[in-house]
Order: C-alpha cells, then structure tokens, then sequence
C-alpha cells in the first residue's frame, strides 16, 4: 500500500471534508496546462481547504539542484516586497530554506529568529513549511501563512504530508511531459522535411522552422490559421479535401505532387497522415512534405527520402535514449524496453552504465560521455563502439553503439542508438570457424600437390645412397678377401717361409678386384651417401618449419628463413621452369604473425609464379624463366616482392584475382582459393597488404607488406641462386 494510502486512511472522521480536496488536487496532475498553472491552482485550493484557519497567502518553491536554492515560481498574497526577496532562497536560509535542507515540515507560530528574511512593515503572522519530496530529493518547498500565535496541529501535519505529495505528483508528471515535449521538438525541427499539424478544424496547430521559412513567416506564427491564409482557394481546397479524407478514413496519403505558390511550380513528395489521441481518436492532421523539384536529382532525393523515411520506420528495432551529462536517462524508446527489459516509467533517471558490463565496457561508455558533454571540447558525431551490456536479468550480451551529442537547454545530452548484435557475432563465429576450415583444406590441398615432388626429391637422395651402400658393401667384401691374403703373408713372413707364391697371389687378387678403383671410388661413395642423407635432412626439416606442427597462435618469425623454407618443400614445382634470384635484405626484422599462415601465403605465390612460367613453356618458350623474390624494410613494414617471368595478369580481371573461386587455370588445376586466402590472411588476420603490379621485364610482381612485430635482428642473410 502506498505512503499516499496510508495518510489517507489516517485522517480521521472529523477531516473526512478534506478528501475532495485532494481528489481535486489529484484531477489537476490529470489536467493538460503547464506546471506553472498547474501548481497555481493546487496553492489556491489548499488555501481555501477547511483543514486550517489558513491566512489566504501562501507560495510555492521549486528546487534547482545545481545550485541547491529555492526559486519563487506561485503565490498568492504575498507582500510585494518578498516577490523579490524571496525570489531565490538557499537550502538552510529562512524557514523555507531549513524545510528544504531538513527535510521535514517546519512549523512557526510567530516571525521568529528562523525567520530571516525581512522587510519594512511586515505583520505578525505564523508558518507551514512543507518540503515536496520525491524519495530523498527535495523537489520544492510549500509555504502557507497562518494567523500569529497558531500552534502546530498534527491533523493538519497529516494532511500537508498528503497533499505534498499530490504536489510531488503533479511536478514529476509536467517535468516528465515538458522533458518528452522539448524531445520531440528538438526532433522535428532537426529533420530535413517541412513538417505541419492541423486541429480537426484543419486550421494549424504549429510547423516546423522549413515549412514556415516557405510560408514567409515564424513558426509561432501559424497557429489558429488556414491555407486560404497561404495558397490559392483551388490549392486550399484540394488540402482541405485530402485533409477530411485523413481524417476520417484513418488512412495515410503519400504521393508526389506538384504544387504552385507565389508563382512558383515545384514537385514535392507529400505524406500526411492522421494524428490520434491517447484513447486512439484522430485528433488531427499530421503532414510532411519535401521538396524533389530539380530533375537531375529527382530519382536520387526520392531514393534518398524513401531511405530516410525506412530507416526512421526501423529505428524501432534499434534502442533509441537519451542521457544528461550525469549519464542518467532522460529518454527511452520501445525497442530499449524489448531490449534491456525496462519500461521507461523505470528506468527514466537511473544512470545507464549500470546496465553496462562493469570493466572495459563502462570504461568506455564514462569516456566517451564525458567526452560529449565536456565544456569546450571537440564532439564527435556518429561515433560506433562494441560494448557488454545488461539485460534486467543480468545476462550479458553484445551491443553495437552509435554515440552523439545535442545541446537543449543550454545543456549537452548525449544520443545512444543501440543494436544488439548477439546473432551477428554468432555469424561472424560461425564464419571464422568456416575461414578455419577453408584454411585447413586450401593448405591441405597443398601438401597434396607438393608430395609428389618431395616424394621424387626425398626418392632421388635415396637411391644413390642406396646404390652407393651396395657398393661399399660389395668393395668392403673384396678387401676383407685381400686382407686375409696380407694376414697370411704376416704369418709366413714370420715363421721363414717361402712367401714368394703368396706374394705372387696377393698381386692376382689386388689386380682382381681392382685395388686401385676401390681406393678412388669409395671415399667419393661415402661422400656422395653423406650428401645424400644431407639432402634429405634438409627436405625433412623444411617441412617441419613449413608446417609448424603445433604453433596457433602469433610468434616472432625470420621472414627470410621462411621464405628458404617454403622453396625448398615447393622445389619440384618451379626447378624444372624457372630459376630462383633471392635478394634477401640482411639484418631484417622478426614480425610476429602466424608462421603456418605466412608459409602458406608464400607458397600460394611461387607455385603461381612457377605455373605462370610454365605456361609460357608450354606454349612454346623453351628457355627456362626467372622467379625473384626479394625482401626489404620499407619503414614499420616489411616488403616481399615475388616476380615471375610469365605471361603476367590481364587488367581485366587484376581487380578479380584475389576474389574466392575466381581462377585462369584449367578445371582440375586450380579451385580460386589461393590467391583469396592469401590476401585474407595478409590483410584481415595480420593488417597488412597484399597486391599485384605488372613486371616491367613482362609477367607479374605480387607484393606483400607486412607490419613489423618486434625489434630482434636477423644476422647472416646472403643473395643465393636456385
């Protein structure tokens, strides 16, 4: 039950006569005046009430909470000289000021001490101070004279507490629809279309500042008057009929017209439609309209209107609010009561950030308000930021804000549009994850295309250590034979035999299995076995840093040893077409990537060199051609050129090359992914670039900038040719 219930039932029997007061205080917070008029008129029944024998003088104060101080807004009878003095009292000055700072209805039977505003002539007399509160601020302070010597009564306590209350309604309520009104207004007049509102007696209720610049006249000028006032009587009377039809068919009319005034013919899009009141009844005509007259530009400015028009229609599934400089809500559209969970009677004057995740996201939002309302300071206009916000619930969801600023009032209030974008970053989730998997297969089909040629460059090694192994077995065989026959020797010359028969043998044996051969041959067959096994440690170990088993994530990676890597587990593709030129800048840079991605984008672009080459050889060019690539510090980046001396890339179709399945090559030989994953891996997964130039020698140079990732040198880097 509410404190406003709760009094009411306290008053007693006796003070029954005061409960239509009250329902008549209660039918003025239900009336359509201002707050002045509307506090005016409540100050004249309370003072008239058969609850006191009140003196008929009394005053209403309104509170600024900037400069806590009372501001004189009603009075009735109040002695001339205080209409001044009074016109602006501090919290804790006088007795009204004391019922502001205390909080509590302050009673006084005669001018007492308290009372310390005074003037030349004043009457004895008493007070009731009663502070208007809403929770714990002080909305304003009531003030009623009473005749001298009055002594405080605690029915009359009750029922000032009641009618405070009343009071309290009645100001939040006007503040609340003066606040919506000033919205409104401030939306109106800063839309491009000329805007009006016709009563049911089609005369107009009020236009925007483009419709009166039209009319040659001030907005505030147009109010109680007719478009015979402005047009032609045939024009009049068309808008009167389209403006009765609006009216009572409770539909729209939008159309281009042409429309002639002061002489001058112009094409407008027109748009009117009904206005209804808060029970659904039409209460008048509203209309825009604007102009689409130059003929060059019509199609775009109806186009661009129509766009407009859309986009204002789905704002609604955007969040729309508007907070003051203390981040505290001041506007709220449908859409953030579908999005957050609040109704706008409960959110409005509650700060937004708390119901921003707490941590980075309400870093940002404070920032960038702070930034916006700041005196003095640059305002950006259309600023977009991902932020975490909160539902009412608590649960956390992604949101998309478009941040600016306004001034009303003298005062900055910052515009929020929110989007809530959880199912776009499922998208982009389920994107990556599908980048991934394209990734994987592109560098899968790869390893597929090169294991041939590792295969035939593994296999050529390994035949000739295996055919030099036999024949080391072979030689190794024959000498053991020869060395018996130098054991037997030994053991002759030792006892005194006869050994010129075995010497003779020795000799047939040595000429046998040609000792001198062996001795030439097998130190170059160990030799040629050691290259080979070499060679293929190399092969080996470029495959391993090629594919980095095991490595996710960025690392700080020697551009020019990945570049010796990719060439040499790519070697069967390009040895047999081209020769290779590096000119690899020494002392170069780590840059901290992704070295399996790097590797790949390397890949990509020498297997098309090399096919490219090819090409060209197939259709007739026997000579072998020239792959260089080269390397160099260009700044915070790092170029990678990659030159071909093939056929090079038509102009037609460079814009489409790195486009996903777009491909020259033959079916079978080529799926348009390449070139597509390495420039997304270039510029979207390591913010650098990726295009393609003709070769001024004839072919294509394919150009990879890379930003530099740390500061750690690479020694020993030399020119070599493949």
């Amino acid at each position: 039950m509410s404190k406003l219930q709760n009094l009411n039932q306290d008053i007693s029997a006796s003070e029954s006569a005061l409960h239509p007061v009250l329902v008549t205080l209660l039918q003025i917070r239900l009336s359509n005046r201002a707050l002045r008029d509307c506090l005016q008129e409540a100050l004249r029944i309370i003072l008239t009430a058969p609850f006191s024998e009140l003196l008929p003088s009394g005053a209403i104060f309104l509170a600024s909470r900037e400069t806590r101080e009372l501001q004189l807004l009603v009075h009735e009878n109040l002695a001339k000289p205080l209409h001044t003095l009074c016109a602006r009292v501090p919290f804790g000055h006088c007795l009204c000021g004391r019922a502001a700072a205390e909080r509590q209805i302050m009673h006084a039977a005669c001018v007492d001490e308290r009372h310390e505003i005074l003037f030349d002539g004043i009457q004895p007399h008493g007070h009731y101070n009663v502070p208007i509160l809403s929770g714990a601020r002080v909305l304003g302070v009531m003030v009623l004279y009473l005749p001298h010597g009055h002594r405080r009564d605690e029915g009359e306590i009750r029922f000032l507490e009641t009618a405070a209350l009343v009071l309290t309604g009645i100001i939040e309520r006007k503040r609340f629809e003066e606040q919506q009104e000033s919205h409104y207004q401030s939306l109106i007049e800063n839309l491009p279309q000329r805007i009006f509102h016709k009563d049911p007696d089609l005369r107009y209720v009020s236009c925007n500042r483009l419709y009166a610049r039209d009319l040659e006249i001030q907005p505030g000028d147009i109010g109680g008057r007719c478009d015979t006032d402005f047009y032609s009587p045939e024009q009049a009377e068309q808008f009167a009929r389209e403006d009765r039809w609006v009216m009572q068919s409770g539909e729209t009319i939008e159309k281009d017209v042409i429309r002639s005034y002061r002489g001058v013919e112009s094409s407008y899009h027109l748009l009117k439609a009904p206005l209804r009141g808060p029970a659904g009844l039409v209460m008048g005509v509203f209309g825009m309209y604007w102009d689409n007259s130059e003929e060059k530009r019509a199609q775009a400015a109806l186009k661009e209107s129509e766009e407009k028009f859309s986009a204002m229609a789905n704002s609604a599934q955007d969040a729309i609010v508007m907070v003051n400089q203390d981040e505290e809500v001041i506007f709220w559209n449908m859409a953030a009561e579908v999005m957050f969970g609040f109704q706008v009677e409960d959110i409005v004057g509650q700060r937004l950030d708390d119901w921003i995740e707490p941590g980075a996201s309400r870093d940002e939002f404070a920032r960038l308000v702070s930034q916006l309302t700041k005196p003095h300071m640059w305002r950006s206009i259309g600023k977009t930021v991902e932020l975490t916000a909160l539902r009412k619930g608590g649960e956390a969801f992604p949101i998309e804000l478009s941040i600016s600023s306004l001034q009303l009032r003298g005062r900055w209030q910052v515009i929020c549009i929110i989007r809530d974008i959880s199912e776009r970053k499922k998208t982009e989730l389920e994107r990556q994850l599908m980048e991934v998997q394209l990734r994987q297969a592109q560098k899968l089909e790869s390893i597929g295309q090169l294991a041939a040629g590792i295969s035939h460059e593994i296999n050529t090694p390994t035949q000739f250590v295996g055919d030099n192994t036999q024949f080391l077995k072979e030689a190794i065989a024959d000498l053991e034979s020869l060395i018996d026959q130098y054991r037997q020797l030994l053991e002759g010359i030792g006892s005194g035999a006869d050994t010129s028969g075995l010497i003779q043998q020795i000799h047939q044996k040595e000429d046998e299995i040609d000792l001198s051969f062996l001795r030439e041959e097998v130190p170059k067959a160990i030799d040629q076995s050691l290259e080979g096994v070499r060679r293929i440690s190399k092969i080996v170990r470029a495959m391993k840093e090629f594919s980095h088993p095991g490595v996710a994530g960025r690392v700080e990676t020697d551009i020019n040893r990945a570049i010796r890597t990719t060439l040499e587990v790519s070697r069967n593709e390009w040895k047999y077409v081209a020769e290779i030129h590096l000119d690899l800048a020494e002392e170069l840079p780590k840059i901290s990537c992704v070295p399996d991605q790097i590797n790949q984008v390397f890949l990509n672009l020498i297997v098309n060199a090399a096919h490219a080459i090819a090409g060209v050889i197939e259709q007739g060019d026997t000579r072998r051609g020239t792959i260089d690539i080269s390397t160099s510090l260009l700044g915070d980046q790092i170029e990678i050129r990659v030159s071909d001396s093939g056929s090079g890339v038509p102009a037609d179709i460079k814009e489409r090359i790195f486009d996903p399945f777009f491909t020259t090559k033959a079916v079978g030989k080529g799926t348009g992914q390449g070139l597509y994953i390495a420039y997304n891996t270039v510029v979207e997964h390591h913010h650098g670039g990726l295009r393609v130039e003709d070769n001024p020698s004839g072919g294509a140079v394919f150009v990879v900038l890379l930003p530099v990732g740390g500061t750690e040198r690479v020694g020993d880097m030399v020119s070599l040719s493949g």
